[in-house]
């Protein structure tokens, strides 16, 4: 499940439903309220309800609570994308509070460091580690955010649920002495999606599939120079994505 907002900049958004095993749109819900959501399971039978056995969303509650009460053999698995687009917004703001408290020569060579702190150490070429390694050389600080962010990667690459809780156990820890007050809304989130978020290291699903879909339906709106009628975009998606 994941949503696209139909009219940019006004919040308008619906829900898609995909299947990636069937690779095509379910359905387009108008909004992405609990109780729509409710009466779209509703369709069908317990049976057939019952038979769902994973449910990938992003950490919006009211599908969870759509899911817990329609849906009672399904896994809900957070989208381990948002997770880690949630965790990166939170280094951002902590970069933020940490160059507005630095001497002026820090700050200059703290500057541009925005993308190079979110993307995978990895990814980077060599003068970007580079560069980020002169800017960790004046923020010891700076260089724990970054840290934290790639050992949390780091455990969404672990494979074994058991293995995968001990991990993150561990790093909440290691966040809570670091005193990084920015981290605080992240513990949260894993305070009250941390157990959902253990069902994805038992078989790695993600909304991939759903966020792929989205580049098409963005393309699906662009033909049309926009959609001011829910139902004919619904009617599009459901005709250009089915099986």
């Amino acid at each position: 499940m994941d949503e696209i907002a139909l009219k940019k900049g006004h919040g308008d958004y619906v829900l898609v439903i995909s299947s990636p095993e069937e690779g095509c749109v379910l359905d387009v819900l108008p909004d992405r309220c609990k109780e729509t959501l409710e009466r779209w399971f509703d369709q069908f039978s317990p049976e057939e309800r019952a038979q769902v056995e994973v449910a990938c969303i992003d950490m919006w509650d009211p599908y969870r609570l759509a899911i817990e009460a329609k849906l009672p053999n399904a896994k809900i698995v957070p989208d381990r994308f948002h997770l880690q687009k949630n965790l990166n917004e939170v280094v951002t703001k902590a970069r933020r509070a940490i160059q507005r408290q630095a001497p002026e020569e820090v700050r200059a060579v703290l500057k541009g460091s925005r993308w190079l702190l979110v993307r995978n150490y990895a990814d980077l070429t060599e003068a970007q580690q580079a560069q980020l390694e002169a800017m960790f050389a004046v923020s010891p600080e700076l260089k724990q955010c970054h840290q934290l962010k790639e050992d949390f990667r780091q455990i969404l690459e672990l494979t074994d649920r058991d293995q995968a809780a001990q991990a993150l156990s561990e790093w909440q820890e290691q966040v809570r002495a670091s005193g990084l007050k920015q981290f605080d809304s992240f513990l949260t989130t894993l305070a009250n999606w941390g157990h959902y978020m253990l069902n994805y290291f038992e078989g790695r699903w993600s909304n991939g599939f759903a966020e792929g879909l989205n580049n098409k339906l963005q393309l699906i709106k662009r033909r049309a120079f926009g959609y001011h009628n829910f139902e004919n975009f619904r009617l599009r998606v459901l005709v250009e994505c089915e099986p």
